[in-house]
């Protein structure tokens, strides 16, 4: 098996690499056949790697000891969920799902961009001489998949033969064995090849026939798609953070962690940009730069969890392989900038910013402060590194400066937010939407009297609950404004055709307020946490925060793969509330560890968090927290996931004609086209 394993990681190899060359030779010479071999290959490449995929799958499921993989991350004692998980807990395994995600989204976006059945868009991108584009781009992430897989040809073999003969394995860490790690690092590793896809038809389109309208259509979904995932991909591993590792946090600012962050703030960044580009023409090389470099930043990302520079829970261990990444970053960099220069009089603005109070004035504010923080993540991430290494000694940087740098952005960005709305792009606000404005700032400052009479106090909290209540305002006023000037009929059509015609306009609305869903968590959970230690014996009772919890058992069992001791505690609240809580200490048997098992009572107003940290006899050491508002965060990415959702659905679904339309092939320009007389025109359709 492991022979078979190899054998389909050459074959990736092989094939990836020659799609590259022929599809960027083919668009550099207009050759059709050229090209369509280099798609072939791309395709055998992907179904090389999908073979190695199932290959190690089933030899982690089986518990086949004769990978070394296997022998160093599975174990005879882990349930088979746990040891497929570990196909992306190490090194090797990871770099291998990566790569058959990137080679899967390859030849997705490959299809969607030569595959055009009747739409109007299709015929004028075939005639606007644009056809370079999408082989150009499709050689540029074959030469990227080829750098992956050999990668693992040649350092990091995830097919890799164990030396000796082993009756059983290391198993996987007992703090990796929790549900979100069931999903959080394939949707990050998710999120990583989907930024491959903007980059490349960003190169592409640079080093080709240049940006145009079909350009931005093409990009548009893949930057929403992969914005969207990583960012999920970061809030599940928040939640792993918050719900497994039992310290009451979510987020440590730590350098791993800090490393998939860097990479989603200049996505959305990239985001907003990209609107102004497609609405008012401006703002062209920051989209142009921006893509390069999320792109960039997720090899970065991957340098830092490689390198070994950290050490962390969430890394790997030390290898060159890190070093590989960023050598990448260092070149896609270089290549950006120089591709950038070269086509600046192509980039330069269709026309000024209007006015300070309009929607692209705040699209450039908000990636103003975007990138700001991704820089000040980077600086506080690199500092030890760096301090080290210039002054011999590590200098730490607490989380102080982080949420000083996240609190002043923070705001800015909410507060860019809130108009929207009701902003106009061109030009500033005017008649109703300026009367509009004026209403929801009263409102808000209406809403702020009563937060400060209900014993609000915090600044940043006023100023939070100001922006929200005038950005909710704010999105109410647009739709009253929009459906006041629809025919006249009966509301809820009015409504409702109003919401359908706006559809993607107020998806990005919505998302607005899952970033406010997002703030209020994070502030509660940041400025309301009260944490205390109490040493109960059984049958004791405490109050504490509004709370009676009453310790009633602590009871231990021996399983097969760990021993649990688990405490049971009974919490009266003075609302009548009453539920029980079983907080948790296991101790793994193959490693030799304890951890931690937190228990959560979560509400909307807030979660009681219970820590159980030692038991002994009838006596045991408790943590309890009390986190206001924290579901109000998880629900936060809910709402902007949707929201996404709602955005990228098609206007029209395609209806069956029975009749199966067939892609377009590469040849490159339309003059080889009319030349070859094989596709008319009109449709530029192959039938």
């Amino acid at each position: 098996m492991t022979i078979l394993g190899q054998l389909s990681l050459l074959i990736a190899f092989a094939g990836s690499g020659f799609a590259s060359f022929a599809c960027i030779a083919g668009a550099r010479t207009d050759g059709e056949a050229l090209c369509r071999a280099g798609r072939r290959a791309g395709q055998v490449g992907v179904l090389g790697l999908t073979a190695g995929l199932i290959v190690l799958g089933q030899a982690l499921y089986f518990k086949n000891f004769e990978f070394a993989y296997v022998a160093q991350y599975s174990s005879r004692l882990l349930p088979w969920y746990y040891s497929l998980s570990a196909l992306w807990v190490g090194q090797a395994g990871s770099l291998l799902l990566w790569a058959w995600m990137l080679g899967v989204l390859t030849l997705a976006s490959c299809r969607r961009s030569v595959q055009c059945p009747g739409s109007d868009s299709a015929g004028d991108f075939h005639r606007s001489g644009g056809e370079r584009t999408p082989a150009y781009a499709f050689g540029l992430l074959m030469a990227y998949l080829c750098f992956l897989t050999a990668t693992m040809v040649f350092a990091a073999d995830p097919m890799e033969a164990s030396i000796t003969r082993v009756g059983d394995g290391s198993g996987l860490s007992p703090l990796l064995q929790h549900p979100a790690m069931l999903i959080h690092p394939p949707v990050v590793f998710l999120g990583y090849a989907a930024w491959a896809i903007p980059c490349a038809l960003t190169i592409a389109a640079l080093a080709g026939d240049g940006p145009d309208r079909r350009w931005l259509q093409q990009i548009r979904p893949w930057v929403l798609f992969a914005w969207v995932v990583l960012g999920i991909g970061v809030l599940l591993g928040a939640q792993w953070s918050y719900e497994e590792l039992g310290w009451g946090g979510y987020w440590a600012w730590d350098p791993v962690e800090n490393a998939s962050l860097i990479p989603w703030l200049t996505g959305t960044a990239l985001l907003h940009a990209l609107i102004a580009w497609r609405r008012r023409g401006v703002l062209k090389k920051s989209v142009a730069a921006l893509a390069v470099a999320t792109f960039g930043l997720c090899n970065f990302a991957t340098f830092l969890t490689r390198s070994g520079i950290f050490s962390s829970l969430h890394a790997f261990s030390r290898s060159p392989i890190g070093w590989l990444f960023l050598a990448m970053m260092i070149g896609l960099t270089v290549m950006g900038v120089l591709l950038i220069l070269f086509r600046r009089s192509e980039l330069a603005p269709d026309q000024p910013i209007a006015s300070l109070f309009s929607c692209e004035s705040m699209v450039s504010i908000s990636a103003v402060a975007l990138l700001s923080l991704a820089a000040m993540v980077i600086v506080g991430t690199l500092f030890v590194a760096l301090s080290e290494a210039v002054v011999g000694r590590r200098i730490l940087v607490g989380p102080e400066f982080y949420n000083y740098s996240l609190i002043a952005t923070g705001l800015v960005l909410l507060a860019t937010m809130a108009p929207v709305p009701l902003l106009q792009w061109g030009c500033a606000p005017s008649g109703a939407h300026r009367n509009a404005l004026v209403v929801s700032g009263c409102l808000a400052s209406l809403g702020l009297a009563i937060a400060f009479s209900l014993g609000i106090r915090h600044p940043f909290a006023l100023s939070l609950a100001w922006i929200i209540l005038c950005g909710t305002a704010s999105l109410a006023g647009r739709i009253f404004i929009d459906v006041q000037r629809r025919l006249p009929d009966r509301l809820w059509d009015r409504l409702s055709s109003t919401l359908h015609g706006g559809r993607r306009q107020y998806a990005g609305f919505v998302a607005h307020l899952g970033f406010f869903c997002l703030a209020v968590g994070v502030t509660g959970s940041s400025l309301g946490t009260h944490r205390r230690e109490f040493d109960m014996a059984e049958g004791e009772t405490v109050k504490w925060e509004g709370r009676s919890v009453h310790f009633a058992r602590i009871t231990r069992s021996d399983e097969s793969d760990k021993l649990v001791v688990q405490a049971e505690l009974v919490v009266s609240t003075d609302r009548g509330e009453r539920y029980t809580l079983f907080p948790a200490q296991h101790r793994h048997k193959l490693h030799d560890v304890w951890t931690t098992e937190a228990a959560i009572h979560s509400v909307w107003s807030g979660d009681f968090y219970t820590i159980l940290h030692n038991g002994e006899g009838k006596q045991a050491h408790f943590t309890f927290v009390v986190n206001p508002l924290m579901r109000w965060m998880w629900f936060g990415g809910w709402v902007i996931g949707l929201s996404v959702v709602a955005g990228l659905w098609p206007e029209r679904l395609p209806r069956w004609t029975g009749r199966k339309e067939r892609p377009i092939s590469w040849p490159v320009h339309a003059r080889h086209r009319r030349a070859s007389g094989r596709f008319p025109p009109a449709t530029g359709l192959r039938r």
